[in-house]
């Protein structure tokens, strides 16, 4: 019961989060932005300034006031001077890197402000990373922050904490910060059989061969039987006097090393396909092969080295994402 009304009340807070506090390209803290709630210590600190307090009414003590009014100032400068580490800091997220599912993009996080002044250390904190530490220097601050990639597409940074508890640690200013920097990840590569219509027929092509086969009339392939249709003049007089009835197949080549190709895998799924052209992508780059790519609605032109290889590992992880 109790755990149902905590997870109740943590949805209710998440869903008033989103809508206070918005994804954006970048987020400057302000005061509609930075809540600041007592630590542990300040909170001790304020029990003892009441607990004076009511000592020196009580009693009448003047140095028990004066006790309790300085302590009570203490939380109050405290208060102020957390609440400036944080006011006037802009975050901006930086495009991330483009890994393959299942390790972690790199998403640099800009941290700048326009006052010059020290600033303390501000803490990013989230599961995904724990606790990552910065510090602005003359008004500018850097940091990367990594985000698993669980499936093919953007990476996107997840809602993460800001706090600061400069300079005393009595009490905590803090912000929740949605931004709409992203990673991408590309999928992982599979082996898959090619098929190759050209419109006159098909044939299967296994996916050790280095070429392609189309059916054609320059190069003999191989003996099928006679099929309604087929033409007399390639039947295959020596098998006939056996009486065997069958005609010769001839095809063309078409070098592998040139198109991967979105048509070449009808018969898997559209995730598999972009898996079976990553993996041909990986072959071919390391083979130090040229190689284009064919997607629906895009191609990229042949080329060859590691930046085609990245080029086309972008384009299949952007892929139904334009």
């Amino acid at each position: 019961m109790l755990s149902a009304i905590k997870q109740r009340l943590r949805l209710r807070f998440n869903r008033w989060i989103q809508t206070r506090l918005p994804e954006q390209s970048s987020v400057t803290l302000n005061q509609s932005r930075i809540f600041i709630v007592p630590t542990k210590q300040g909170l001790m600190l304020l029990v003892v300034s009441i607990g004076l307090l009511l000592l020196a009414i009580n009693f009448e003590a003047p140095l028990n006031f004066a006790l309790a009014f300085w302590l009570i100032a203490v939380l109050f400068v405290a208060v102020q001077l957390t609440y400036r580490n944080l006011s006037g800091v802009k975050l901006t997220a930086l495009p991330g890197s483009l890994i393959e599912v299942g390790d972690s993009t790199i998403i640099p996080i800009q941290l700048e402000s326009e006052s010059k002044r020290p600033r303390g250390s501000l803490e990013l904190i989230h599961p995904s990373w724990g606790v990552v530490h910065v510090h602005l220097d003359n008004g500018r601050g850097h940091c990367v922050l990594p985000v698993e990639a669980k499936a093919r597409g953007p990476v996107k940074l997840p809602r993460f904490r800001i706090e600061s508890r400069y300079p005393f640690g009595l009490v905590v200013a803090w912000s929740h910060i949605q931004l709409s920097g992203c990673g991408w990840a590309y999928p992982n590569g599979i082996e898959a059989r090619r098929i190759v219509d050209s419109g006159q027929g098909s044939s299967e092509d296994d996916h050790l061969d280095d070429h392609l086969l189309i059916a054609g009339s320059e190069d003999f392939y191989q003996l099928q039987e006679y099929a309604p249709g087929d033409a007399i003049g390639r039947l295959h007089w020596p098998s006939f006097s056996k009486d065997l009835l069958v005609v010769k197949k001839f095809t063309n080549y078409q070098p592998a090393d040139e198109w991967l190709d979105w048509s070449h895998y009808p018969h898997l799924s559209n995730e598999d396909k972009l898996k079976a052209l990553a993996y041909l992508a990986e072959r071919y780059e390391k083979e130090q092969r040229a190689f284009g790519l064919k997607l629906p609605h895009l191609e990229l032109e042949v080329n060859q080295g590691f930046e085609q290889l990245q080029s086309v590992r972008q384009a299949l992880a952007e892929f139904g994402y334009e």
